[in-house]
């Protein structure tokens, strides 16, 4: 009777190795082609405006700049650092200016930003149509009524 009950029971295997995925090596091999593809990412070194956007300026994927120290901090080349360099938080360029004044206390960062934004000195262009000023356009007359009507 004790041969039956090991019969009906299953028996304890020894563990084996898991059988590896076989869709792994087409996962990797496809990751791989990808980054072909994609190039080498397109980083840019930016430098903040002032000392207190280095201290709370981050980009959107988490890195920051090393504080205490006029290194920059290398961002991907993408709309947020283009946003950044359009308002003036950060700059391409080391050292923007040398050390700024202290901050305003008054002012958020992007306003205390804006004060060290270089400013535009070009006068405002004339409308032009194939590299000619455009002609002055005249009033146009207020309709008539109809006397036939």
């Amino acid at each position: 009777m004790a041969d039956s009950k090991n019969q009906n029971q299953p028996q304890a295997q020894t563990p084996e190795a898991a059988p590896e995925n076989p869709r792994k090596a087409i996962r990797e091999r496809r990751e791989a082609r990808l980054r072909v593809i994609a190039g080498p990412s397109n980083m840019v070194t930016v430098y903040p405006a002032n000392n207190t956007l280095r201290e709370i300026l981050r980009h959107a994927n988490g890195t920051g700049f090393i504080a205490g120290g006029n290194q920059g901090a290398a961002w991907p080349n993408d709309s947020f650092t283009h946003r950044r360099l359009a308002d003036g938080s950060v700059s391409l360029e080391s050292g923007a200016g040398g050390e700024p004044e202290p901050a305003d206390e008054t002012k958020n960062p992007r306003e205390q930003a804006a004060a060290y934004r270089p400013k535009k000195a070009e006068p405002p262009r004339e409308a032009t149509t194939n590299g000619r000023p455009a002609a002055k356009s005249q009033p146009t007359p207020e309709p008539q009524p109809n006397p036939a009507a």
